[in-house]
């Protein structure tokens, strides 16, 4: 187990319990207590639980549905067969920008296997995990980075990319009202934009849960997209309004569900 991967585990154990002493987190995972109150500080300072004495506590107020190391625990099968089935528009030698989601992030895993790719992206957690890779040239946008969000924002980032060109460009959103798509961070609206705008196609990879979320900001339209995934299952209602709207996509299902659909 990694440091990353300890500490994740430290955040799951928190949210299901609600309270874990700093004994227990230091026997449940074989490391001294000195290394579980560094683990507590550091997730403390990303707002991922609160640190008392003898132990950790979670609350609702600081758990963020923006910061990247909580989103990366949810529904990860979900995520993989999004990036599974998104796969299938990636082609050797297509040049493809990658967004900052924890939902679009599995992708990185499924190309491994895809001669002379390109991926420019403005998540550092993407390039940690194509770092590396042989067959692709991996390009990182630089600009402010943001730890909370684990990507890098701000004028650079948005210029690189304005720069770049794409075949494809592959996005998630946090929030579908309608047949819009929103956004609580701004800075993360401008670079989703800026994404978009350099890329001859896009798709977007997004969870059924995401139709019952708000948020703040509004950065596109479902319209805009040339693909569409979602992860079932799917309201019904939600479906036929899409339909109703025009909006094509494909149902994806986990491996335990029914196999991808078009719709």
């Amino acid at each position: 187990m990694t440091p990353e991967e300890r500490r994740q585990g430290i955040v799951a154990l928190v949210m299901q319990r609600g309270s874990v002493q700093l004994d227990e987190l230091a026997e449940h995972f074989a490391v001294s207590r000195m290394t579980v109150h560094r683990d507590l500080d550091l997730l403390e300072s990303r707002g991922l639980l609160r640190k008392e004495r003898g132990g950790a506590s979670a609350e609702s107020s600081l758990l963020f549905e923006s910061n990247f190391h909580y989103r990366v625990q949810i529904a990860p099968e979900e995520k993989r067969a999004l990036a599974r089935a998104a796969r299938s528009l990636i082609a050797p030698g297509n040049v493809i920008m990658v967004d900052d989601s924890t939902t679009v992030l599995p992708l990185a895993d499924e190309i491994e296997n895809i001669d002379f790719l390109t991926v420019i992206t403005n998540s550092y957690a993407v390039c940690e995990r194509l770092r590396g890779r042989p067959n692709i040239q991996l390009v990182l946008t630089g600009g402010i980075y943001s730890d909370t969000l684990k990507g890098f924002y701000g004028l650079i980032c948005e210029q690189t990319l304005t720069k770049m060109r794409a075949d494809w460009a592959f996005l998630s959103a946090p929030a579908v009202i309608g047949t819009s798509l929103y956004q609580k961070d701004q800075e993360v609206v401008r670079m989703k934009r800026a994404l978009m705008a350099s890329a001859e196609r896009k798709a977007l990879l997004v969870s059924h849960r995401k139709f019952t979320n708000r948020a703040l900001n509004h950065f596109a339209e479902l319209g805009e997209f040339d693909r569409i995934f979602i992860s079932g299952p799917l309201d019904e209602d939600i479906a036929a309004r899409l339909r109703q709207a025009g909006i094509s996509f494909d149902l994806v299902q986990t491996e335990t569900q029914d196999p991808c659909r078009e719709c």
